[in-house]
């Protein structure tokens, strides 16, 4: 019966990250919602019906700034209305029939779109398989970049490769491509892990 090692090599662990796609949300801050009553700024989503506040910071110097100055400043959109208090942005069902300032609520949202993030998975032993390759990528005229290929083996059961994922080894960034595994019966099925890396810069 043949054991699985523990540690391939004396080189150094290798860190996997895998991707995942995070949703965000952009807006230009055209319309700004100052509330007097505790100098904050708001933003307003129209796709949830929402006020986000921002940092004072992030007021650009173009921004339309519209200052809320009591809970009878109303804000409308599209049927539903919004007073600010002391417990923050309520929606709110019954319009009182006078003492109001009504204002139409302007909207910054502009569209949401799909960012690839990575989160730490772990890290393992590997051995480099055959010869390191060496080329180079002019992805811009002029500006010839250096690449590196290496193929590597390990035998960590819990590590998954992908071709979607990120490995850094010795703080140089390698993206993943063609893994495959190897099983042998010995007399149980006994897995060998192979990847192609791709250094990037």
């Amino acid at each position: 019966m043949r054991l699985k090692p523990r540690s391939t090599t004396r080189n150094p662990k290798a860190l996997l990250y895998k991707r995942f796609i995070g949703l965000e949300k952009s807006a230009n801050l055209q319309t700004i919602y100052k509330t007097v009553s505790d100098n904050l700024f708001w933003t307003f989503d129209c796709t949830t019906l929402t006020f986000t506040q921002i940092a004072s910071s992030l007021v650009p110097q173009t921004s339309t700034l519209v200052s809320i100055t009591d809970s009878t400043t109303i804000l409308q959109y599209q049927g539903k209305y919004f007073r600010y208090g002391s417990t923050g942005w309520k929606n709110i069902t019954d319009l009182p029939s006078s003492g109001v300032t009504l204002l139409s609520a302007s909207f910054n949202n502009i569209a949401q779109y799909q960012m690839n993030k990575y989160y730490f998975v772990g890290s393992f032993d590997f051995m480099i398989k055959g010869s390191i390759e060496g080329t180079t990528a002019q992805y811009i005229k002029g500006n010839i970049i250096p690449l590196s290929a290496l193929n590597i083996k390990y035998f960590d059961d819990n590590i998954n490769l992908s071709p979607d994922d990120l490995v850094v080894i010795e703080n140089k960034l390698f993206s993943v491509e063609n893994p495959e595994t190897t099983i042998k019966q010995q007399p149980k099925p006994f897995k060998i892990y192979f990847a192609t890396l791709n250094n990037i810069l």
